[in-house]
């Protein structure tokens, strides 16, 4: 596992990696008046591995490495900071999770008041008529994605534990709430990439698995930072339930799990698995689930430490460019490294 903390802090530092022909080019764009993503660092895939690296640490705070992981994770949000905590998208709000564990370890208010501007980015942030977040309100298509609820919900839920913000515990709560309501298939019970409140359409392939993995995340992570008296407790509980059993189904002999669930014949892929296996563990740990789930929680675990290499984790589908956008390229990435690093941390008894 420890090749695996290395790469982590390697990748958390350097990804995504551009050379000086990126930059050239961005620059002519933007010279001819054409619209260019800002070269953003403290994105979702970053997030993934802040958080794992967190995870470790959690787990081996009296280790040699634990050092030189907090130096990592200050090195990552101090440069962040430096450059004036600037937020473009809701995914960056992922990076957040490791972010509160930071303060808490270090006691810096510096990172204290960089996790207050997330909060007040998300506060402040364009809703639909039904308060969910659109995925790029920039696009104006009122797009609200499943993997908007794992990249937010379980900071809001953090953050509003950590710091006593029922606000931000009751925007997460909006947000899972809706997305139960408006973005599952009623046939299979798993989740459409997402839906359009106006118009209610749902789009998007019904059960793909990263897709999968995010909403579970999202789902288990807020459900361990709620307390179990709130109103809407039981409600996502049980509807996270029913998700996982759903989900369930379609794991595959080996423990993995298909890039589209339902595509049993399909390539594996191995960060729809790590997440999807990390937000079971995870209500393990929590005991949201019951022990009846530990059994193929680990059967998966083995299969995917097996497919380790030299701290990858390969057989990761690439990057989705949108809804049913998709491409079939498979690889070693940040989101199966991440998470599987967080699932191979946790000690689940």
């Amino acid at each position: 596992m420890l090749e695996m903390v290395k790469e982590a802090e390697k990748q958390l530092l350097n990804y995504p990696q551009r050379g000086l022909a990126w930059y050239l080019k961005r620059t002519v764009k933007i010279a001819t008046g054409k619209k260019q993503e800002p070269p953003d660092k403290i994105n979702w895939p970053n997030g993934l591995l802040a958080k794992s690296l967190i995870d470790y640490y959690m787990q081996n705070k009296n280790s040699e490495e634990a050092g030189i992981i907090i130096k990592c994770l200050r090195k990552y949000y101090d440069r962040w900071i430096k450059r004036g905590c600037k937020l473009y998208y809701l995914d960056d709000i992922y990076s957040g999770m490791a972010l509160i564990d930071l303060h808490q370890i270090t006691g810096e208010e510096k990172y204290k008041k960089a996790a207050e501007t997330m909060a007040q980015y998300l506060f402040h942030h364009e809703m639909d008529g039904a308060g969910s977040f659109p995925y790029r309100p920039g696009q104006l298509n009122g797009y609200v994605f499943a993997d908007g609820i794992g990249m937010v919900c379980p900071f809001l839920c953090k953050y509003g534990s950590t710091y006593g913000d029922m606000n931000a515990i009751n925007l997460a709560i909006v947000q899972m709430q809706n997305f139960i309501e408006k973005g599952m298939d009623s046939k299979t019970g798993l989740p459409y990439h997402g839906y359009q409140f106006e118009s209610g359409i749902k789009y998007g392939i019904i059960g793909w698995g990263r897709g999968v993995g995010w909403l579970m995340i999202g789902m288990a992570e807020s459900l361990a930072y709620m307390e179990e008296t709130m109103p809407d407790y039981d409600m996502i509980k049980q509807s996270y339930r029913r998700m996982v059993d759903k989900v369930e189904a379609y794991q595959l002999e080996n423990g993995l799990y298909s890039w589209q669930l339902t595509a049993k014949e399909g390539p594996v892929d191995t960060s729809a698995t790590a997440m999807i296996l990390y937000a079971i563990a995870r209500s393990l740990e929590t005991k949201v689930l019951i022990g009846i789930h530990k059994s193929r929680m680990q059967r998966g675990k083995e299969a995917l430490l097996h497919m380790v290499k030299e701290g990858k984790l390969y057989d990761c589908l690439a990057e989705c460019q949108g809804f049913s956008m998709y491409p079939q390229i498979y690889g070693a990435y940040p989101w199966s490294l991440g998470p599987a690093l967080s699932l191979f941390a946790m000690d689940i008894e």
